[in-house]
């Protein structure tokens, strides 16, 4: 046909294999739920969240089982080639964090202990963003747990959740955890201004870096999964 017109892909991108993201299924939550007997009454009290329904706690202990959950950018990607994210709320696998203490009492010791185990000394100037942390069990929490770096886990600075920008309007996430700010955006970030919070897409796709509570959790919560590497990524 005349006017018909074909993007240029380069064959290897075309033949390369890519991530998949998918929702968790009902073998891998049988999975979980078998994992999480062995923790005390306390820590299942944060971490008993059925297959519909999500909270930080799930997630870091979905990735420490071996079943790897999206971070805030994969959600953005799966989001953007077509997986149906509205109407739920989606965690991701990191937290932020705005200063070595909270105001919100449960989550002060745990932030206090996340601080001392990441070596942080100085002030935070910065919003930081946490990722790849593991749950453990400490009974002095209020959650019966509380989160400890390991090998793979990254700090990094994310301005762009900075408290004056609650509120803001935005039309995507990048893969470097900064915001597409723009008024005309269908999309809001809202954002603490001190503390520690769970990093989630909400059901309007809103990017929620408020939510003091850590192990709240409701039939709305959904788990993306991710699986596979990018066989491009490996040459």
């Amino acid at each position: 046909m005349e006017n018909q017109e074909v993007k240029l892909i380069p064959r290897q991108i075309r033949e390369a294999d890519y991530p998949t993201a998918r929702f968790l299924s009902e073998k891998e939550q049988e999975k979980y739920r078998q994992e999480i007997q062995r923790y005390s009454e306390k820590a299942r009290s944060s971490l008993d969240i059925p297959l519909k329904g999500s909270n930080l706690w799930k997630v870091l202990l979905l990735n420490q089982i071996g079943i790897r959950t999206a971070t805030i950018p994969e959600l953005e990607e799966a989001l953007e080639n077509g997986l149906s994210l509205k109407r739920t709320y989606e965690d991701g696998r990191e937290v932020i964090l705005r200063s070595k203490g909270d105001s919100y009492n449960s989550n002060d010791y745990v932030a206090k202990n996340l601080v001392k185990r990441l070596g942080i000394k100085r002030q935070i100037k910065t919003p930081l963003i946490i990722t790849d942390l593991k749950p453990v069990e400490d009974e002095n929490s209020d959650y019966g747990l509380i989160a400890q770096p390991t090998n793979q886990t990254k700090v990094i600075e994310a301005s762009d959740f900075n408290h004056k920008n609650n509120g803001r309007r935005f039309r995507r996430i990048n893969p470097d955890y900064s915001i597409e700010f723009d008024y005309k955006g269908s999309r809001t970030l809202y954002t603490r201004e001190s503390g520690l919070s769970r990093l989630y897409l909400f059901g309007d796709l809103d990017l929620l870096a408020d939510s003091s509570h850590l192990a709240l959790s409701n039939s709305d919560g959904r788990v993306v999964i991710v699986s596979g590497e990018a066989s491009a990524q490996k040459k």
